[in-house]
């Protein structure tokens, strides 16, 4: 009798209409709680940590101020963030002093030709606007030529004269956006139209002579203090995926030399191996009758290191920008 009793007990626990908490094992049900973080624990574990629209951007909140700013060049209109820029071997390091406002160097060239430049956003939206301002001086590369010989071609037989070139330049930029991108205030491709004037100046009476050769002679009136040089030119960057970007550049060179026009046009492909990291190929073409020769090719190659984080969002109700 009472084994017959506990058989009814044991089948009426299944009986039961509605739910119940203490379930047996292996019978038991997941609640619903416990099926969604399942499911959301095994979909982090599948996208490594990351967000499942863009494995680059982590849902983890100290990550999400990461800098993803890398398709705006230095010869865009765009500056970088603040406190935030990169060092760069073959093109310009940067550092961003405030909003809107940038310092650039070319590190490759300051030991030749030292150099400073400030970059001033002049308006931001639709078309970005931008100018850039500095001087450099082609005096120490001129000087060590002219002393110990070296890779500058360059010659002097009564000394070299103490110059300083000023570089004004206005840029002009549209960037266009992705609608589908889950980071929409970072653009996928950005036009630029540039315009530079370099004026030099020389304190001292001395002439030396510069060979004829594509990517100086062009350029010699102001790296010498002799005058005025023009660049106009058009580039673009795009925006490939997150670790990969292609850029190009076209620019024609106007001044006092014999062919009176040379135009240069640089490719590359720059690759983001790290978030902080990225290497560069590509090269530059020279055209135009300087000296000897119509055509000139030469390969580039840059590294650079990238360091600082993006701005926050602007804090209080009316903030002009978000980013």
């Amino acid at each position: 009798m009472i084994r017959k009793l506990l058989i009814l007990i044991f089948l009426g626990l299944f009986l039961i209409v509605g739910n119940s908490e203490g379930q047996i094992w292996p019978f038991k049900n997941r609640s619903q709680a416990e099926k969604a973080t399942e499911d959301l624990n095994k979909r982090r574990q599948d996208a490594g940590q990351g967000n499942l629209f863009n494995p680059l951007q982590t849902t983890d909140p100290n990550n999400t101020d990461l800098r993803d700013d890398h398709i705006w060049a230095a010869g865009s209109a765009a500056t970088s963030y603040q406190k935030a820029g990169n060092l760069s071997l073959s093109s310009a390091s940067r550092y961003g002093l405030s909003q809107g406002v940038e310092l650039q160097t070319w590190l490759g060239l300051d030991y030749w030709i030292p150099n400073v430049f400030v970059k001033r956003e002049i308006s931001r939206g639709d078309i970005w606007v931008s100018s850039l301002h500095g001087a450099y001086s082609a005096w120490p590369g001129l000087n060590r030529v002219s002393a110990n010989g070296g890779p500058f071609p360059a010659d002097s037989l009564s000394g070299v004269p103490l110059t300083l070139s000023i570089k004004n330049q206005l840029m002009v930029s549209k960037p266009f956006y992705d609608v589908m991108d889950c980071n929409p205030h970072q653009p996928f491709l950005v036009f630029t139209g540039f315009l530079a004037l370099d004026y030099g100046f020389a304190f001292s009476e001395e002439e030396i002579y510069i060979e004829e050769q594509h990517l100086i002679t062009p350029r010699s009136r102001a790296y010498t203090g002799k005058g005025l040089h023009g660049t106009l030119g058009f580039r673009g960057d795009w925006r490939i995926n997150p670790a990969l970007y292609a850029r190009g550049e076209l620019r024609s060179l106007i001044g006092n030399f014999p062919a009176g026009v040379a135009f240069e046009q640089q490719s590359s492909v720059e690759y983001f191996p790290y978030r902080n990291f990225s290497v560069s190929g590509g090269y530059i073409v020279g055209l135009g009758r300087v000296g000897p020769r119509l055509f000139t090719f030469w390969p580039f190659v840059d590294i650079s290191i990238y360091f600082g984080r993006k701005q926050g969002r602007k804090r209080g109700l009316f903030g002009q920008t978000m980013f």
